[in-house]
């Protein structure tokens, strides 16, 4: 960096400070469970301990050492150990209202807090019941807290803004204000009350400043003043932005500013200032009530500008809901960035430098992740005078920040203007210094040690002129390493490998990814910053030795030098142990031999001394670019291994990658075995070396044979690896190829039942069989079919056959379909001279009996199945041909009738 800094207060302008430490806005609790807390050193960091669950509003406390003291939806107040403070429910905030909740410190009473409260309606007979303040004394239950009074009237209807600035430093006494209609009850929003907050309590009669042509119906939006007291900034969503003066004094506002603001994004809602009081932003939306179509602008607007409208600065603008500002103790400004009113978002956006006009404000979307918590609509506001510190440095281009980095061994001074009869008091991380009541204190060369947060209060002569308060942080960074570097190279340039002189880069010297390292072949380059123009493709200029020089600088500017020994070490491929190491075809299938080379395992185990890191051709390996990776698919070539100790080149070696060719073989998946009698036999492919049968079971396998041949007697999952043996340099390589098959169950068929429909016009048979197998079924030695049902069967016995069409076996069952004939010819000439029922016999329906009636009902004959038949007599005496009625009771007990005739 080597520049000294000067850090300059200003003290053209009485600025009216808070005495309470800077501690109390250190803590953050908002939205769904949502929080940030601010550390020392000026980082921000996510907290998820909070109770909350808001849309908008919410307020937070702690000491003015940072330590939590409470927070609240401005309904449910919550203590430092994230409980519900006794007493702390029912108060008259409300979580959809903009700024439910304010929390103000009573002065000259360290243990007694108010909590502002301001309502809203959100829905028909939704109460709205203005703003209210409780009182909570910090004290009570071993410092947790409990709420002592609650809902306090003080305006029966308001909007659902508040803000709080110190009104004078002497008695601590500060002003609490919000908008409402000018008697505090219904009408237009009109009339901005201010109640002033003193030793003695809240005073209960405002000072009201109304403006007649102000006529607000829309009570979201924030209310904002400057951290020096001096503006204040009201936004009101529909009905515009307002600026105003303020009299810290008197209470009263003038000067009253309408901003106007570009559609669609005209609408504001979160406001707030610079530290420095320079800018106003300016969070404004579209105010699509729809749950999509949401866009919001981020604007800056100059507050010294002659026309603020035309300063305007669109810092960023994209699809996310209306949102917070809020300005933290470290300087920086935080958005909210919900995606809508019920959909929040796990991040949000940092205004980095908010007293830098335009881009240099330096805003980044989605900087600070909230882990995992939602940040919703609101951020927790406070007494805008906590922020009111002045900027201790003072940056050549005349404006102030708030930190600083340093390179070690560099001067800093602090210093402020004189002003006699003032007493300052300077501060490093919080301790008195000896410089007690001095106006300027200086470093001459700065180390770690002075490291830290410096702050310094000037107390004016005049007791009734607030202090002057001023505070940075100094961060001095050590300077980067310098050591003395080496780096030897190995010469390879083919042809002319014993000059001395080869290519280097020279990125491959850097020992610390942190730095950037410049080269230099001179001390007079460097110090003209004449650089090595390619680094990377340096030719050394004197031959195996060459002393070079480099400058090392931090990410922060830190420099330092130091030199570079080159050594160039002479290498010749031809006498260099050249090796080959093989690998086996990834793909047999295809015609392409590729193999898997591991190069890590490899130089590992060859070079164990080593490091080893592979290239594919002499100029890589030269300039150390393009590596090979670890594992290597490749076709036969040739490559280069670069040996290397600490990075230093030792030697260069070629190496051989051969691929040796894999089995190709085919194998059906699936196989079956006859569970009923197993015994399976598989013989693997011809043509291979080595035959591994392998069982898998879940995630392990069991080798069951190393034959060509193998029997399996169970049915599971199979893996077939077979391979080619390779004898190279003295050591077996073997490639092997695998296929995975199942062996599945197949068996004869179990008859779980045969469902028979017959004694009609249309018999079937439906056949239920179980089994493993794949079965089809055939009837009296018809050809075999697919389905087990078969209709049109005629009556008499029938013969089913099921068969497995894997070979597992056949079975055979004989089947009865009951029926008659429709006629008989008793003529003695051996057919038809006998009428029986069809499929009865001594196997089935054996206690069969059949009742025959002549047509006048009377009985003529009774049969049974062991009979021949009726043979159509009657007492020997033949009966004439006609029609007869039979009736049969089957042994299965069905009954059935019909009639058949008699021919003669």
């Amino acid at each position: 960096m080597n520049k000294t800094i000067t850090f300059l207060l200003w003290l053209g302008i009485t600025f009216p400070v808070f005495i309470f430490g800077q501690g109390e806005t250190s803590n953050w609790y908002f939205g769904n469970g949502a929080g940030i807390v601010f550390n020392n050193d000026g980082s921000v960091s996510p907290i998820t301990d909070g109770e909350l669950e808001t849309f908008e509003g919410c307020a937070t406390i702690s000491d003015s050492s940072g330590n939590l003291l409470f927070y609240t939806d401005g309904i449910t107040v919550y203590d430092r150990t994230h409980s519900v403070m006794e007493n702390g429910r029912g108060l008259y905030g409300d979580p959809s209202s903009t700024q439910s909740a304010l929390i103000v410190p009573a002065p000259s009473s360290p243990d007694i807090f108010y909590i502002f409260t301001v309502d809203t309606s959100t829905f028909e007979n939704d109460p709205d019941n203005g703003l209210n303040y409780s009182v909570v004394d910090i004290s009570l239950n071993n410092g947790n807290g409990a709420v002592v009074e609650k809902n306090i009237n003080l305006l029966k209807d308001c909007s659902e803004k508040i803000t709080a600035v110190v009104k004078e430093c002497s008695d601590q006494s500060i002003w609490l204000m919000t908008l409402a209609s000018e008697n505090g009850t219904t009408g237009f929003f009109n009339t901005y009350h201010a109640f002033e907050v003193n030793a003695n309590g809240v005073v209960t009669n405002p000072i009201r400043t109304t403006f007649s042509d102000l006529q607000i119906e829309d009570p979201r939006g924030y209310l904002k003043f400057s951290s020096d007291g001096t503006k204040m900034a009201s936004a009101h969503m529909r009905f515009g932005l307002y600026i105003y003066d303020f009299d810290a004094e008197t209470g009263k506002l003038s000067n009253q500013n309408r901003v106007s603001l570009p559609a669609p994004d005209n609408n504001p809602y979160g406001i707030e200032f610079s530290p420095n009081g320079k800018y106003l932003y300016v969070h404004a939306s579209n105010d699509v009530q729809a749950a999509q179509g949401h866009t919001s602008s981020l604007f800056q607007l100059d507050m010294e500008a002659v026309d603020i409208s035309d300063s305007r600065v669109v810092l960023d603008k994209r699809g996310v809901y209306r949102g917070a500002l809020q300005l933290g103790s470290n300087g920086t400004i935080y958005r909210t960035l919900s995606e809508s009113y019920f959909k929040g978002s796990s991040f949000l956006g940092v205004i980095h430098n908010p007293n830098g006009g335009g881009v240099g404000a330096e805003y980044v979307h989605n900087a600070i992740a909230l882990n995992g918590k939602i940040g919703t609509q609101g951020l927790p506001p406070f007494i805008q005078s906590f922020f009111n510190k002045i900027e201790l440095i003072q940056n050549e281009d005349g404006t102030t920040s708030s930190s600083l980095d340093l390179c070690e061994g560099e001067p800093f001074l602090l210093e402020t203007e004189n002003i006699p009869g003032a007493i300052y008091i300077w501060k490093k991380d919080g301790v008195v210094f000896q410089n007690l009541g001095v106006n300027s204190f200086q470093i001459d060369t700065a180390n770690e040690t002075h490291s830290g947060k410096y702050s310094l209060e000037i107390l004016l002569p005049d007791p009734k002129e607030c202090p002057i308060l001023g505070e940075s942080l100094i961060n001095v960074h050590p300077l980067p390493p310098n050591d003395q570097l080496t780096l030897v190279q190995c010469d390879v340039d083919i042809g002319s490998s014993a000059d001395g002189v080869t290519t280097i880069n020279l990125g491959q010297v850097e020992p610390n990814s942190e730095y950037i390292y410049t080269f230099f072949e001179t001390i007079q380059d460097r110090d003209t910053d004449n650089p090595i123009p390619d680094p990377e493709r340096f030719v050394n200029t004197q031959a195996f030795d060459q002393t070079l020089y480099y400058q090392v600088t931090s990410a922060l500017g830190c420099e330092s030098f130091g030199e570079l020994q080159l050594r160039i070490q002479s290498v010749d491929l031809a006498e260099s142990l050249q090796m080959a190491y093989y690998a086996c075809d990834d793909d047999p299938k295809d015609e392409i031999l590729k193999g898997t080379f591991d190069l890590e395992n490899f130089g590992r185990s060859n070079y164990p001394q080593n490091e080893v890191v592979f290239y594919r051709n002499l100029e890589d390996v030269t300039l150390e670019q393009n590596p090979l990776p670890n594992i290597h698919i490749t076709e036969p070539t040739v490559i280069f291994a670069r040996l290397e100790n600490l990075n230093q080149c030792e030697d260069i070696l070629e190496i051989q990658l051969q691929v040796n060719p894999s089995p190709s073989f085919s194998l059906p998946q699936v196989h079956l075995l006859c569970t009923d009698n197993p015994n399976l036999s598989i013989m693997g492919p011809y043509g291979f070396d080595t035959y591994t049968w392998f069982k898998e079971e879940g995630d392990s396998r069991e080798v069951v044979s190393d034959n060509q041949q193998i029997d399996i007697l169970e049915i599971g999952n199979y893996v077939l690896e077979v391979g080619y043996v390779y004898e190279v340099d003295g050591e077996t390589l073997i490639c092997t190829n695998q296929k995975s098959f199942a062996v599945l169950p197949s068996n004869k068929a179990v008859v779980e039942d045969i469902l028979i429909e017959d004694i009609s016009e249309n018999n079937t048979i439906q056949i239920m069989v179980s089994g493993d197998g794949d079965y089809e079924f055939s009837m009296d030695k018809a050809p075999f079919q697919d389905e087990a049902f078969f209709e049109d069967v005629a009556p008499g016995f029938r013969t089913i056959s099921i068969r497995d069409k894997n070979g597992c076996g056949r079975i055979e069952e004989l089947v009865s379909v009951i029926g008659y004939p429709k006629f008989f010819t008793p003529n003695g000439d051996g057919i038809n001279d006998f009428w029986q029922i069809i499929g009865v016999d001594n196997r089935f329906q054996t206690n069969t009996l059949v009742t025959i009636f002549n047509r006048y009902g009377k009985k003529v004959a009774q049969i049974v199945p062991n009979d021949n038949g009726w043979n159509g007599t009657y007492n020997a005496q033949a009966l004439p041909a006609s029609d007869y009625w039979f009736s049969a009771i089957l042994e299965d007990g069905r009954e059935f009738k019909g009639h058949f005739a008699l021919k003669r």
